[in-house]
């Protein structure tokens, strides 16, 4: 009895710990491996805080990667650029910077001297990382000089299948590893089902979707350089007014680049996916009364699928021509 007692009680450690891992990690450009080892869709061409302010060792690390579509068939979704920051909890020094495909890609051909370019902030990079070797496994590291921590970028391959090449890694390899919660970043802190729990909290019924762009495109912390990604975030932060109308946005709108009828259709008729997200968010945070972004959602949904309450409002408000399939 007392052998099954003790059984019973270390498995529920084990269940309250939800199996915490010290490792956030993105695979083929759109599905993101949390600290609780969840996984999350990152179908979107913007960038997001998969690590945010996360204690690792002495540093507070920050990891922001920068989807995009490829360019080819624009069906996949790859990981464009990677921003690093590190704040030194000691003394509050910091280190920004960044790689990006032909960054790493030059480093790889030995045309560049370094995989990642300092941006700012007073650290030296030669103080605080070594970098991984010169290899052909098509990826590049930043590595903790004590031990800390790696980031490792792995880069677009179009040769590869399905672009399981896309992806980045962080991990932890310090004792002192306390993970910043959701939604300040996707990989959240350990805690099981993180996403469920905030849209609980929040009363929404609606699907995960929703909730992850909600808080993304909610987050003025994210600096988005994509045009339409900082117009939808611009948008939906600064227009759109309460809480409700935002995730209604983000609800009806993240379709049509998280989903690869809507993407694919709209990328085969020369439009821009980003665009017509950026049309629509402007569209519903307007209550639907903006005439320019109505037209030019309509525009770039003409000949597509039928999208959710957005098809019909825009075929009724502005454009009685749009044919949906």
């Amino acid at each position: 009895m007392k052998v099954f007692v003790a059984v019973l009680v270390l498995c529920a450690i084990a269940h309250t710990s939800f199996g915490m891992t010290k490792v956030c990690e993105a695979k083929k450009g759109k599905k993101v491996v949390t600290f609780s080892e969840t996984a999350e869709t990152t179908e979107f061409p913007c960038k997001y805080n998969a690590v945010r302010r996360t204690k690792c060792g002495e540093w507070l690390v920050t990891v922001t990667p920068g989807n995009d579509l490829e360019t080819d068939k624009n069906k996949h979704y790859v990981i464009k650029t990677l921003w690093v920051g590190l704040e030194n909890m000691t003394n509050t020094l910091k280190w920004e910077g960044r790689s990006t495909l032909k960054i790493a890609r030059k480093y790889l051909d030995n045309l560049k001297m370094a995989p990642f370019t300092r941006k700012d902030g007073f650290l030296k990079t030669e103080d605080i990382f070594t970098y991984g070797p010169r290899t052909a496994d098509n990826q590049v590291s930043l590595i903790e000089k004590n031990g800390d921590f790696k980031i490792t970028y792995n880069l677009y391959d179009p040769d590869g299948s399905m672009h399981k090449s896309s992806g980045f890694r962080f991990e932890c390899f310090s004792d002192t590893f306390v993970p910043t919660a959701y939604p300040q970043q996707l990989c959240g802190n350990g805690t099981e089902s993180e996403v469920h729990k905030f849209k609980k909290s929040m009363e929404w019924q609606d699907n995960r979707m929703a909730t992850l762009f909600f808080n993304i495109f909610t987050n003025d912390e994210i600096a988005q350089t994509e045009s339409n990604c900082l117009t939808s975030q611009r948008t939906m932060t600064n227009k759109c007014g309460t809480k409700e109308k935002q995730y209604m946005a983000a609800k009806l709108c993240w379709p049509i680049v998280g989903k690869p009828r809507y993407q694919r259709c709209i990328s085969g008729n020369m439009d821009k996916p980003i665009s017509a997200f950026r049309h629509c968010v402007e569209y519903v945070c307007s209550d639907y009364k903006d005439a320019n972004s109505c037209l030019a959602l309509g525009d770039e949904l003409d000949m597509c699928p039928t999208l959710d309450t957005i098809t019909l409002k825009v075929r009724a408000d502005c454009k009685p021509d749009l044919f949906s399939t």
